[in-house]
């Protein structure tokens, strides 16, 4: 699953991922996320720390503190300087700084899901 509030970031990864072979679904804000991750089931999460409703922070610090989803591996991105610093608070996994390179959020997704393929 895929949450970003800028539609051209939210398309570009949505269809690399698509591309790649992933079955992907994406939401432009927070609002809608949990009912979707209830019918979605997915194995990663790629959240956005700024969204309207919850932010990536809240999402990913409840997603985490639930037993049924502890387990999902969510990436957070963000062009806000602190966003980074904030694990210990949120618990994400991994942190990419916006703007990033498609082939370095490539390859830490295959990490997660335990696949090998490395993209240049």
């Amino acid at each position: 699953m895929v949450i970003d509030n800028d539609p051209a970031v939210l398309e570009a990864i949505e269809l690399s991922l698509t591309y790649c072979g992933f079955q992907v679904r994406s939401l432009l804000s927070g609002e809608n996320f949990f009912p979707m991750l209830a019918d979605f089931d997915p194995h990663l999460v790629i959240v956005d720390y700024q969204l309207r409703g919850y932010n990536g922070g809240e999402i990913c610090m409840k997603l985490k503190s639930d037993p049924q989803t502890c387990s999902i591996p969510v990436i957070l991105l963000s062009a806000h300087p602190e966003a980074g610093l904030m694990i210990d608070k949120y618990h994400f996994d991994e942190f990419l700084s916006k703007p990033f390179d498609l082939s370095v959020l490539l390859n830490k997704i295959y990490g997660f899901i335990n696949q090998n393929p490395v993209i240049d």
